[in-house]
């Protein structure tokens, strides 16, 4: 039986330095894609994925997204303050407000074509062997990502690192969040609990055979844009 994952904490306090000079005066979460926010895209895409209970952690300009979000139901608001906690630390901070079961983590500056990604990762999520599940994307699938690949999965459906790999981590996982309260640290990314996970065979990974865009420069907007106007 597929399990009910219905959580997702949104990523949203960076600083989005790489999308200067538009991030000079509005948060990148706000950044116009097709005339819509990059938030709320990421919002609909988790509703549209069965996702009811949104979780967002902000810091730069964060009273502009907190304006933003006022029409939406069901959206709680972290703010992160006085620094911002990473990605490991931002679960671990609201954590305590979860309750004990798996949730969704999302990156804010993602646009996806093709099958709903929530959709994936909860038809592959098995409790009993997994701590986290990451959602990775052959590169030759994306857009304007320029880097080089982060994983590789055995034939067990296990991730591990591999720098000449073809694939790329999407932004989107299921991860036991408690298991972010074991590290000690404020401020950590997840990839300390990625690393620990691998080490332990509870981290694993399935394959997004749609289109995903990276959209965390300003030259990237159009490229994501290109993407949503265009039929697969």
């Amino acid at each position: 039986m597929t399990e009910t994952i219905d959580t997702v904490l949104i990523f949203a306090a960076g600083f989005g330095t790489r999308m200067l000079p538009l991030t000079a005066t509005k948060p990148k979460p706000l950044i116009l894609v097709s005339g819509k926010t990059l938030l709320d895209h990421s919002i609909d895409l988790a509703i549209n994925g069965h996702v009811n209970h949104i979780f967002i952690n902000t810091h730069y300009l964060s009273k502009q997204i907190e304006k933003h979000l006022e029409t939406y139901k069901n959206v709680h608001i972290k703010f992160e303050s006085p620094h911002i906690l990473d990605t490991g630390g931002g679960l671990k901070a609201i954590s305590p407000n979860l309750k004990k079961s798996p949730i969704f983590t999302s990156n804010v500056d993602c646009i996806w074509k093709g099958c709903n990604p929530f959709k994936i990762l909860r038809q592959h999520w098995s409790a009993e062997k997994m701590d986290a599940l990451l959602l990775l994307i052959p590169i030759k699938n994306s857009v304007g990502y320029s880097g080089r690949g982060d994983f590789k999965i055995n034939d067990a459906g296990l991730v591990g690192r591999d720098i000449e790999s073809s694939l790329v981590y999407s932004g989107i996982q299921i991860i036991k969040h408690e298991i972010c309260l074991d590290n000690k640290k404020k401020i950590f990314s997840l990839n300390e609990i990625w690393d620990t996970l691998i080490k332990k065979e509870k981290l694993y990974g399935v394959l997004y055979d749609g289109v995903w865009a990276d959209v965390g420069t300003s030259e990237n907007i159009k490229l994501a844009e290109d993407i949503i106007n265009t039929k697969l």
